[in-house]
């Protein structure tokens, strides 16, 4: 953990938030860099990985901000496992998912997760159990969820070890044996059916 931080410019007393997805209006990134310069805390940074038409932009917003030191554009990346082991927070203030691949890769390593309240996001995360759900134009409600995390070692502990819980259910072996069962039970339906 502290080597990936120390390449990366960041010592073991920073919060660090993480998010991963294409730089595209969709993925609401804006209001992640709003809600950390709202938050006022200069220990928070944000990595945010991937590509995007939107990398100038969302560059010169945390210039404008004055959060330019912390937020972290790191491009595409191929040690996500590596980066999500190094962070503390999972910031996502998406607008729209199905299920989002990226929140369960960081529920799968254990973080909290400050999300926006949308369909795929309230499927996986419940609201004050495994992080905090706000809309996502909500900057102030960002910001005070990401404090509350930041400031208590403990509940981001808690919050991740739900997490991990939580996403056994999505574990693919488990996805198989649920298919299987359902592909059984049309299979009989059918069978009986036409047997008839």
């Amino acid at each position: 953990k502290q080597a990936i931080r120390s390449a990366l410019g960041l010592s073991a007393e920073d919060i660090v938030l993480i998010a991963m997805g294409d730089l595209i209006q969709r993925k609401n990134y804006a209001a992640s860099i709003k809600a950390i310069a709202k938050a006022d805390n200069t220990k928070l940074h944000f990595l945010i990985c991937g590509k995007g038409p939107l990398l100038d932009e969302l560059k010169a917003l945390a210039r404008k901000l004055n959060v330019e030191n912390q937020i972290h554009f790191l491009g595409f990346r191929t040690d996500i496992k590596e980066l999500l082991q190094a962070a503390d927070i999972f910031l996502f203030t998406t607008y729209q998912e199905g299920l989002p691949r990226s929140m369960m890769e960081a529920m799968a390593a254990g973080l909290p997760c400050v999300a926006s309240k949308i369909r795929g996001n309230t499927d996986l995360i419940e609201d004050g159990i495994g992080g905090f759900l706000r809309e996502p134009e909500d900057i102030d409600g960002f910001a005070e969820a990401i404090n509350k995390l930041a400031f208590n070692k403990d509940l981001r502990k808690s919050m991740g070890l739900s997490n991990l819980k939580t996403i056994i259910r999505f574990d693919v072996e488990n996805v198989k044996s649920e298919m299987k069962k359902l592909y059984e039970k049309e299979l009989t339906k059918l069978s009986t059916g036409w047997g008839g």
